[in-house]
């Protein structure tokens, strides 16, 4: 039973959870885990400001989000580049084929 005097510690669980999901956006890439994570560091920022703890981590996730984005955007831009080469090359090896026989 609490006393009538004692302190509850605050916690600030939106910063861990935007420090866990800054990390799972820079391995997954999933655009809502970037979001939340971006979403849930600036809240956690908010609240660190007005006096909660774990400042650190919210920025932290805040800044893995922003991050995330950053190599999702290079990961798909490297993978269409890739294709786009692979397909050029690959569907003129077709058309050659498909015009001789002897393939």
């Amino acid at each position: 039973m609490l006393r009538p005097d004692a302190r509850i510690a605050q916690t600030n669980g939106l910063a861990t959870a935007s420090l866990v999901l800054g990390v799972l956006s820079l391995v997954l890439f999933f655009t809502f885990v970037i979001i939340l994570a971006i979403v849930f560091g600036a809240i956690g920022v908010s609240r660190a400001n007005q006096g909660a703890p774990n400042r650190s981590m919210a920025v932290a996730g805040l800044v893995l989000g922003i991050a995330g984005i950053v190599v999702g955007i290079f990961f798909v831009a490297s993978i269409t580049t890739s294709v786009r080469q692979v397909d050029g090359h690959f569907g003129r090896s077709i058309q050659v084929c498909m015009n001789d026989r002897s393939c």
